[in-house]
């Protein structure tokens, strides 16, 4: 008993070794069936040529010969994910003479590319390449902006110009150029420039509005106002090493935004608060410009003032909020020309505290399809009347609700 006891504490009992050749038996009958049904699969598999190229982030497959690939029948792997309906591989029979691409960019190494048979119920390589882009770099890809047709508003959005406030970030920063549409071509053109230059580089560069370009320097022109990613991206065909950066484009309509944060006293009844001038004491319908003016507000109230120009005769528009200040409370006034407006309304704007008044009045000519004359030697001025925390201007529109985010954003410190 004692020798049976060892036995059994050192060795297998014959109960579990039944249960471990039962199980040995079954695993090995399974991999003899899944070798049977690889085979089958291989054997069943469409016989085809196929070459699998990249360039600049574009990955293209070309069928040269042989058998056809249904659509839902095949699938590509690239990095062995299943991209197959970025080739629109979902929906197109991969037949000879037939090219399927994908441009992916070259933001993340590209490993392999696979191309998969699925019919018959199984799934078959068919075609494979490797890259050796494994431990890819980042190359420097900054480039540079520079308007050469319209008006580059960078400056005055985002620092200052002359003493005018920039716009505070909730606005400056929703973009990194700021441009405006000429007022006579009514289009903007930018030339980008990227700053490495080896000759091994390659470059690929889209405008975000269907305009591309391979070389270094592109000049991409813009008609439509609107918010545009400007995409480089480059590739070292020597080392393999890629980069990419982007800029994003404001293109906005042509006119003029003029903000200011104001105060009264109880001794000042009125009169003009700031506005651009080349002298004198008023607007000169010679040298254009705006004004920020306040009058009773049974009259006036806070209003905006500017000088328009058609075909060469120039004329004052001006509209009236009706808006009271009271004494020793500050306000803002914005005044808008926006000469994409197709009414009265929409071209001359006024808000006070980032909000368009109920009833607004307006006087002199009808602004619509006038252009906002600018005069390229005026100055802002100031009525030391008025208490004048700051000002802003730019040479756009901005919108309602922009004018809106830029009161609250500065309405606890209107300095």
């Amino acid at each position: 008993m004692v020798w049976i006891c060892g036995r059994r504490e050192n060795g297998v009992s014959p109960v579990i070794a039944a249960l471990l050749i039962l199980a040995l038996t079954i695993l090995l009958v399974g991999i003899f069936a899944a070798g049977i049904l690889s085979m089958n699969n291989v054997d069943s598999a469409p016989i085809a040529g196929i070459t699998i190229s990249e360039k600049n982030g574009i990955i293209t497959l070309t069928h040269f010969s042989g058998d056809t690939f249904p659509a839902g029948e095949y699938a590509i792997l690239v990095n062995d994910v299943d991209q197959t309906r970025k080739f629109h591989g979902d929906v197109v029979d991969f037949s000879p003479g037939t090219k399927l691409v994908w441009d992916r960019g070259t933001t993340q190494p590209l490993l392999v590319v696979s191309v998969v048979y699925t019919g018959s119920g199984g799934a078959v390589v068919v075609a494979e390449k490797r890259f050796s882009s494994s431990n890819i770099n980042q190359i420097h890809a900054a480039f540079t902006a520079m308007v050469t047709e319209g008006k580059n508003a960078t400056s005055q959005v985002k620092v200052g110009v002359s003493g005018a406030k920039p716009l505070p970030g909730v606005i400056a920063d929703l973009a990194d150029v700021w441009v405006v549409l000429d007022q006579v071509s009514y289009q903007a053109t930018l030339e980008f420039t990227a700053e490495e230059s080896s000759p091994d580089m390659e470059f690929s560069r889209t405008g975000g509005n269907g305009q591309t370009a391979d070389t270094r320097a592109a000049a991409f022109v813009y008609d439509t106002a609107g918010t545009y990613t400007v995409r480089l991206d480059i590739r070292n065909v020597t080392s393999g090493e890629v980069g990419i950066s982007s800029m994003k484009i404001s293109v906005r309509d042509p006119g003029v935004t003029a903000m200011a944060w104001i105060k009264r006293d109880s001794l000042v009844t009125g009169g003009i608060v700031a506005r651009t001038t080349t002298g004198g004491t008023g607007l000169d319908t010679k040298s254009g410009g705006w004004a920020l003016q306040y009058y009773n507000s049974s009259y006036a109230g806070v209003e905006f003032k500017v000088i328009l120009t058609n075909s060469g005769v120039n004329n004052d528009s001006q509209i009236r909020s009706k808006a009271e200040m009271i004494p020793g409370i500050w306000y803002n006034a914005a005044g808008v020309v926006d000469q994409s407006g197709t009414t009265t309304e929409e071209t001359l704007r006024i808000y006070v505290n980032g909000t368009y008044p109920t009833s607004p009045t307006f006087q002199g000519i009808n602004p619509t399809g006038k252009k906002y004359l600018v005069s390229p030697n005026a100055v802002i001025r100031q009525n030391l009347s008025f208490n004048v925390a700051s000002y802003s201007e730019v040479p756009f529109p901005l919108s309602g609700p922009e004018i809106t985010a830029v009161y609250a954003a500065e309405k606890d410190d209107p300095r």
